[in-house]
């Protein structure tokens, strides 16, 4: 089954997503200060009153002061780091991309959807070559939600993120604990995304596929989707990126399913099969205001997600993937699940 082009994004389309990325941090970093400024304010109250309650509570705004600062050096920090590893690198022709472009087609609009969807996906604060402690985002909500009305899609930020979240919490409870990659609270996705991308994963992936070095991280970063845009894989270092859960179901268009999956964790195939779902519930919602255009994109997710479930199953059946009987449950509960949200 060839992979719809609507999945691929060129140039424009992977700046995009860095540049939403870098509004989700600078969004961030302007709730610290503010925070920091609110706290200043109280400290400047205090400092005119007198007696001991004053002066412990001048010593406890003092003190979060102190650790707000911290923090804000080490966003600070990582942000510019981050920048000159992936922003000031590209072309200035590459830096200008305009979310009106793709809102003037309908294709150009699905693909918005999945460009929105990738960056509240991924984490803007993970280790990045060994550059650890840049701390948690805060407000994490109001930004993605600011994203997805910059966009143009509403209210449709959080709901992605509180589905996958539903998503994540329900195979969790179907199955048991399946998280044996690291994983021990499903804290957000955001984490989950984090660890997929950690270096002794990605790696393995790009080497099933003959490739060592740093293109087999590279490629096991594409392929297993969520952190693969923060680490900064794409045209520019000459792939593609592949975004809307297509850089791993897109494995049933090369016939290698069984060869990948037994090699990565099962939540990277849940992150990636949630992304369909998501696109496929927009394409059926009234939101989707060109329904009608875009009936053979939502043919085609479907497809997409069929075929890799048929192939999975068969894979299982026929060929033992995974090696115990659990393991080969939790994969069912994910598939099955996937399949009653299409369903509903």
């Amino acid at each position: 089954m060839k992979l719809p082009q609507i999945f691929t994004l060129n140039e424009d389309g992977y700046i995009l997503i860095q540049k939403l990325v870098q509004f989700r941090m600078d969004e961030d970093l302007a709730y610290e200060y503010h925070g920091l400024r609110v706290i200043e304010e109280k400290q400047q109250n205090i400092a005119q009153k007198n007696g001991i309650l004053h002066s412990l509570n001048k010593a406890h705004k003092n003190h979060a002061a102190s650790k707000m600062l911290e923090r804000i050096r080490k966003k600070e920090e990582w942000k510019a780091y981050w920048e000159a590893k992936n922003l000031i690198p590209l072309p200035e022709i590459l830096r200008d991309a305009a979310i009106e472009q793709l809102n003037a087609t309908a294709e150009g609009r699905i693909q918005l959807f999945l460009i929105m969807q990738e960056v509240i996906h991924t984490p803007i604060y993970y280790d990045m070559d060994h550059f650890k402690d840049a701390g948690e985002e805060t407000n994490f909500e109001a930004h993605i939600d600011k994203i997805s009305h910059l966009c143009g899609f509403g209210p449709w930020g959080k709901k992605i993120y509180k589905d996958t979240e539903k998503f994540f919490k329900d195979i969790k409870d179907e199955g048991g604990k399946m998280l044996k990659w690291g994983i021990t609270d499903l804290v957000g996705v955001g984490s989950i995304a984090a660890v997929l991308a950690l270096p002794v994963i990605a790696p393995a992936v790009g080497g099933l596929l003959g490739l060592s070095g740093a293109a087999a991280t590279t490629t096991g970063l594409t392929m297993l989707g969520g952190g693969s845009i923060a680490a900064g894989v794409g045209m520019v270092g000459g792939m593609t990126v592949l975004v809307g859960g297509s850089s791993l179901l897109g494995v049933v268009a090369l016939d290698a399913v069984g060869k990948i999956l037994s090699q990565i964790p099962q939540e990277a195939v849940a992150l990636n099969i949630v992304k369909v779902v998501n696109l496929i519930h927009y394409l059926k919602s009234d939101d989707n205001r060109d329904q009608v255009a875009t009936i053979d994109i939502l043919i085609k997710a479907q497809e997409l997600f069929l075929e890799f479930k048929h192939q999975i199953e068969r894979e299982m059946l026929l060929t033992g993937i995974y090696n115990t009987k659990k393991e080969m449950m939790q994969m069912t509960h994910i598939l099955n699940r996937a399949f009653r949200q299409l369903i509903k």
